[in-house]
């Protein structure tokens, strides 16, 4: 199975490329897997795409199929991880919320249910009528 997934960070080929090789912003799993990474100029002088291509073998279709479902397939990973070192180096930090604490994930959504309204007394100590 070959997976192809791409980001633009808003950082130089050079400055791209550097940051990737230290241990605080490269990507683990990326770095763990037999990927091939490049580095492009963006268009328009937006800085740099940062291209991987996966090839890794899976359970046969019905390990896909479960992996993607789960969220947890190589495509899925790489794209968690290529948010990440972009938000390391435009921002600084991985941007995080009290919803998702451990920033957005691909298998984090699976968990996810609709939003509820409020129970009586939680309306109230919110403020809600």
């Amino acid at each position: 199975m070959t997976s192809k997934t791409a980001i633009t960070v808003r950082v130089s080929p050079a400055e791209a490329q550097r940051l990737w090789q230290t241990p605080e912003h490269r990507p683990e799993y990326i770095k763990s897997t037999e990927a091939t990474v490049t580095f492009k100029r963006a268009p328009g002088d937006r800085g740099t795409e940062i291209h991987v291509d996966l090839n890794r073998q899976q359970d046969g279709k019905l390990g896909e199929a479960v992996s993607k479902l789960m969220g947890s397939g190589p495509r899925a990973m790489v794209k968690d991880e290529l948010r990440r070192f972009k938000q390391k180096v435009e921002a600084g930090v991985i941007v995080r919320s009290e919803g998702a604490p451990e920033g957005e994930q691909a298998s984090r959504k699976l968990k996810q249910r609709p939003a509820q309204p409020l129970q009586e007394p939680k309306r109230e100590k919110a403020g809600a009528r």
